[in-house]
């Protein structure tokens, strides 16, 4: 993973300033001052509204009463889904740039994420990239095509939880439940043989689509097919990028995707040690759509849609993110720009944990690899709430889908 670096966001003013607001909406807590934040975004309205649309329809799918998390209070589903139909109609008013912030200002209530509680600045966000990689497999093992996908093994055992809605995974050890098998138990030992969905040329492949939750496979007959994460075997997440720093094959100021990936290419005697430190393992479905599909069910939109832990934070949410973004061309790095654009919720992962990690989806090939593999950056999250007094009767999917 790459080192931090200074975040510093031209025309980007954050006044981290917490105040009780009137027409502040319940009890949440981290109001934040929003006519500091300048909300010109840097993609203009490219892609947001159909970012916008799915969330929607994740949300107007939701049972009438469902309730999300955010910042330790409850946010009804209606609630978030007035809060996207009333910026859709604020955009589809074309308002100046000026008109538009006391708009949003007028409608909206900012909440801001607390950030990671490992650092001394309240409301600091780690923020990251993934993608969707794009491999070369086969549905046959036959050389050099010999590093399995795996679907879900049949003795793979799922409880939910009534009270929490969390899920443990196990197996049957004789008459007992034990936690399922470990990435060296099933790459090493084969313990989920029988369920290979399709083979790869490169075990880091395998690894690395682990990593992203989705990709592309590009199949020996020329065809296109996508490939999703399904469920896990219940270990936790581990980063590889940790144990190498703390063993000193490579410094924190060093560590990438890249780096790492080039370093156990070089070094294939350490591949499988350094691979099995992290226990966790990902199963995979094949997908009807080439696009990225997040965990609430909705395909991913490129610089829109963010992962983050939906446990403290609300899918399908509304967001504003300040942070920065490299930008690549012809495959190499050449600069980095300010990021400050509206985002959705959409996606969650094992390695994206509390109130301080953010996860920014960068698209699928090689560029987007190469600009998710290179961010680490500082940022801040602010989540938007349509203001109580601007409330109005929540429209049907069909309706709200031709409300423009």
């Amino acid at each position: 993973m790459p080192c931090f670096r200074s975040y510093k966001a031209a025309l980007i003013v954050i006044c981290l300033h917490i105040f009780p607001c009137a027409g502040c909406t319940g009890n949440i807590q981290n109001q934040a001052d929003n006519r500091h934040i300048q909300l010109a975004d840097d993609l203009g309205r490219k892609n947001i509204d159909q970012a916008i649309q799915r969330s929607l329809d994740y949300l107007q799918a939701r049972p009438e009463h469902t309730l999300f998390r955010l910042t330790g209070e409850e946010v009804p589903a209606t609630k978030l889904i007035r809060t996207l139909q009333t910026f859709r109609k604020i955009l589809d008013k074309n308002l100046s740039a000026e008109e538009f912030q006391k708009e949003i200002n007028k409608q909206f209530v900012f909440f801001q994420a607390p950030g990671m509680e490992s650092l001394p600045t309240f409301g600091e966000m780690l923020v990251t990239g993934y993608y969707q990689p794009v491999v070369e497999g086969s549905l046959q093992k036959k050389a050099p095509y010999l590093f399995p996908l795996y679907s879900p093994p049949p003795d793979l055992l799922v409880e939910v939880s009534k009270s929490t809605g969390k899920k443990k995974i196990s197996r049957f050890d004789g008459p007992h439940l034990t936690p399922y098998w470990t990435r060296q138990d099933i790459d090493a030992r084969g313990k989920a043989a029988g369920s290979e969905m399709v083979w790869l040329k490169n075990p880091l492949d395998v690894f690395f689509l682990h990593v992203q939750g989705s990709g592309l496979v590009r199949l020996r007959d020329g065809s296109i097919r996508g490939v999703h994460y399904a469920i896990n075997n219940g270990r936790p997440y581990r980063s590889i990028g940790k144990f190498m720093v703390k063993t000193h094959r490579m410094s924190i100021q060093n560590a990438s995707m890249k780096t790492i990936r080039t370093y156990l290419t070089n070094h294939p005697d350490e591949r499988d040690q350094i691979l099995f430190t992290n226990p966790s393992y990902i199963f995979f479905t094949w997908t009807k759509t080439h696009g990225a599909i997040g965990n609430i069910g909705q395909e991913l939109t490129p610089g829109r849609s963010i992962a983050v832990d939906q446990k403290v934070f609300p899918a399908g949410a509304l967001a504003f993110l300040l942070t920065k973004e490299p930008v690549i061309a012809h495959n190499t790095l050449i600069s980095w720009k300010p990021v400050h654009r509206f985002v959705l919720v959409q996606d969650s992962g094992s390695a994206i944990q509390g109130t301080g990690r953010v996860d920014l989806f960068q698209g699928a090939g090689k560029e987007a690899g190469l600009a998710a593999g290179a961010m680490k950056e500082k940022g801040a999250l602010y989540f938007l709430l349509v203001r109580e007094e601007n409330a109005r009767p929540v429209l049907s999917p069909e309706t709200a889908h031709h409300e423009k």
